[in-house]
């Protein structure tokens, strides 16, 4: 016998339609939308670039410097954040770049979670010609959790070896996650395991990583 209370509450199949709908709408409304500043920034920073020429890619009062890395951290209307970390050689010079996005939308009638991370580097000019991808990712990961500089940045790095870290624990066999995992416990509540993880290797010999997790519910 069906449950009054539980039946009472259902929603139609008119209702769930039309929600469905608007869901759809919304998100084809936001695909619509100009880049952001942190993806207009992504796409203007480009390996072995020197710093002149990308020290002012960035808003300054978004972006900071370690020894190591150029970060920018920002958030934008509809729940959507982004870090971009550049990892830097001695000299200055870009020898890696990722951008995370982190969306949480809450539309009333469903809620849209997702992550993304995407990023490339040079394994000679970042001084990894001898490892692998996995071993690399794992020492990325390590440097971006122990370097110091104010909460601005830690943030910012957080975001991005946090998604290096899932896609660690999403490849065939990886070991384990090495020593940034037990230091991203805040950041990884807000990146979900279990996505889609992908490496690749373009004809320069630079490395294309990419982890992408998304839920509607």
């Amino acid at each position: 016998m069906t449950d009054m209370k539980s039946a009472c509450h259902r929603p139609s199949r008119r209702a769930a339609d039309a929600g469905q709908t608007l869901l759809a709408a919304a998100v084809a409304l936001t695909a619509l939308l100009p880049l952001g500043c942190a993806d207009w920034s992504y796409n203007q920073v480009a390996l072995r670039q020197q710093l002149r020429e990308y020290e002012r890619i960035f808003p300054e009062g978004q972006s900071r410097r370690t020894d190591t890395t150029l970060c920018y951290c920002g958030q934008e209307l509809g729940g959507r954040t982004d870090a971009v970390v550049v990892l830097l050689t001695r000299d200055r010079q870009v020898c890696g770049k990722f951008q995370a996005t982190h969306i949480e939308r809450n539309y009333g009638f469903a809620t849209e979670v997702s992550y993304v991370l995407h990023g490339e580097i040079d394994p000679e000019l970042a001084h990894f010609s001898g490892s692998g991808p996995i071993d690399m990712l794992r020492v990325i990961a390590d440097e971006l959790t122990s370097l110091g500089g104010d909460k601005f940045a830690r943030d910012a790095h957080a975001w991005v070896a946090a998604g290096i870290v899932r896609l660690l624990q999403r490849w065939p066999h990886p070991g384990d996650e090495g020593p940034a995992f037990p230091r991203l416990t805040d950041a990884l509540e807000h990146v979900p395991g279990g996505g889609q993880a992908r490496i690749s290797v373009n004809e320069r010999g630079v490395y294309l990583v990419e982890y992408t997790h998304g839920v509607k519910r």
